[in-house]
């Protein structure tokens, strides 16, 4: 009887539990609706710095340079969590510097776990020792994060952009030990690697995309431009002839697993339409970046606030912010992968990128079959 009773107990405090997760859940998605009619930022994507050092020093990236040696403490990054989470926000990218080496990466994956987001990625080079790659590569497939590194080139040139040595065996290292995780169905993720073109590697560029596909990874294409302060302006890096570039463009199209939407390359050619996500969709389009001392900034060099110290719903009614949006009205628009695709929605109507999306391989779990 009193056994009974016991389990009769805790199922009604498990189905109260889930009635309150549920609930909360409510409140969250009517205050999407609430900010969309008041064309309030959700924070939907969101990235969190977890340093700003790194094992690189990229030609393009100015990052490790703001860098004090200083990684975001762990009840910081909680209470940026919590009201992260409390907003709306859905998706987080750690992102650094290189995150990899934060001392409590666990911690944080943990807590990240704890706050259930619907989607939280690590943005890693992958760049690092090799008893550090079998440590991050654990953590990732215990905790379910998806991964996204960088790929832009071979030997020497892999080496030049990214201000290292050994670059692509060190990161094909990484990326052959994720395979293996994958072959053994520990790790659900297809992966993701970006390849940057510029003057420097575009020769590459088709030899990078049949390297990716023979790795089995999801493949991003974006071009490089200098348009914040997280960026160098590199004349080496600058694309001189863009016909050049267009050449490029129907082998990217038909790259297998292509992340980038096809409307974005079409869209790139022309670069007509003004396409600012904190101006056409700012609830579910904008994207916000987090410091490691709780700044929170847009694409712009200002801090809006700081999620230490400041609520959430007080940055949105701050000068700072009205000032923001000022900024975007001016500014003449950029076209990259960072903002442009998640600015229009009905852009994705695009009878090519449904096509492409349609067709993409959903079989997540199978081997990839590596060259040696």
């Amino acid at each position: 009887m009193v056994l009974r009773n016991r389990n009769r107990m805790q199922k009604e405090k498990e189905a109260n539990n889930e009635s309150e997760q549920e609930a909360k859940m409510a409140a969250i998605e009517l205050g999407h609706l609430k900010k969309f009619v008041l064309r309030i930022p959700s924070l939907y994507f969101c990235s969190i710095r977890l340093t700003a050092a790194c094992t690189q020093s990229c030609m393009q990236c100015s990052i490790p340079a703001q860098s004090d040696g200083s990684f975001i403490d762990l009840q910081h990054f909680e209470t940026i969590l919590k009201k992260l989470k409390q907003h709306g926000s859905k998706r987080i990218t750690l992102t650094g510097g290189e995150p990899a080496i934060h001392p409590q990466l666990e911690e944080i994956f943990r807590l990240l776990a704890k706050y259930e987001f619907t989607n939280t990625a690590l943005l890693t080079n992958l760049y690092y020792p090799e008893e550090l790659q079998d440590k991050v590569i654990d953590l990732v497939c215990k905790y379910e994060i998806g991964i996204n590194t960088s790929y832009d080139g071979f030997a020497g040139i892999a080496d030049k952009l990214r201000g290292a040595t050994d670059v692509q065996k060190i990161v094909e290292r990484g990326m052959l030990k994720i395979n293996e995780a994958r072959s053994k169905c520990v790790y659900s993720h297809r992966p993701t690697a970006t390849a940057v073109i510029s003057q420097l590697n575009m020769h590459q560029i088709p030899d990078v995309i049949q390297r990716i596909k023979a790795l089995d990874w999801n493949l991003n294409i974006d071009v490089y431009r200098y348009s914040s302060d997280n960026h160098r302006e590199q004349d080496k890096m600058k694309i001189k002839n863009k016909d050049d570039l267009l050449c490029l463009l129907p082998l990217i199209q038909q790259a297998q697993h292509l992340k980038t939407p096809l409307w974005y390359f079409e869209g790139w050619q022309k670069q007509k339409q003004k396409q600012c996500p904190y101006m056409i969709s700012p609830t579910f389009g904008s994207k916000f970046f987090v410091h490691e001392n709780g700044d929170i900034y847009t694409c712009l060099h200002e801090s809006l606030g700081n999620l230490l110290h400041d609520e959430i719903k007080d940055i949105f009614a701050s000068d700072q912010w009205k000032a923001a949006k000022a900024q975007f009205a001016q500014c003449p628009g950029c076209w990259n992968t960072c903002y442009t695709i998640s600015s229009r929605a009905l852009s994705y109507l695009h009878l090519g990128t449904i096509r492409q999306y349609l067709q993409k391989d959903k079989t997540l779990h199978r081997t990839a079959e590596v060259p040696q």
